[in-house]
C-alpha cells in the first residue's frame, strides 16, 4: 500500500493512526502525544472517515500493513512519552 491514501490526514492525524497499532486505550494515546482524550477521540473519528474504515480496529490494521508508507510520511510521535 502506498502513502497515497494517506494524502487526506493531518500529522496529528497520521501520528494518532501510526500509535493505534500499539492497542492502547484513546487516555493512553492521549498521554503520549500530550493532548486531551476528546482530541485523540476527534482525531480517530476524522482519521477512519477520510480511510473510509469503519472502526479502530480496520485503522489499526490498515496502518500496520501501512507500516513503510507511515514512516515515509513522518508518522512518527513526538508526545512526551513518544
Amino acid at each position: 500500500m502506498g502513502s497515497d491514501q494517506f494524502n487526506e490526514l493531518t500529522s496529528r492525524e497520521l501520528e494518532v493512526l501510526s500509535l493505534l497499532v500499539t492497542g492502547d486505550s484513546n487516555r493512553r494515546l492521549a498521554q503520549r502525544l500530550g493532548i486531551a482524550e476528546r482530541t485523540v477521540k476527534a482525531h480517530l473519528t476524522s482519521l477512519m472517515r477520510k480511510l473510509g474504515v469503519e472502526s479502530r480496529v480496520e485503522a489499526a490494521l490498515l496502518a500496520q500493513r501501512s507500516q513503510k508508507a507511515l514512516s515515509d510520511l513522518g508518522a512518527i510521535p513526538k508526545g512526551p512519552m513518544g
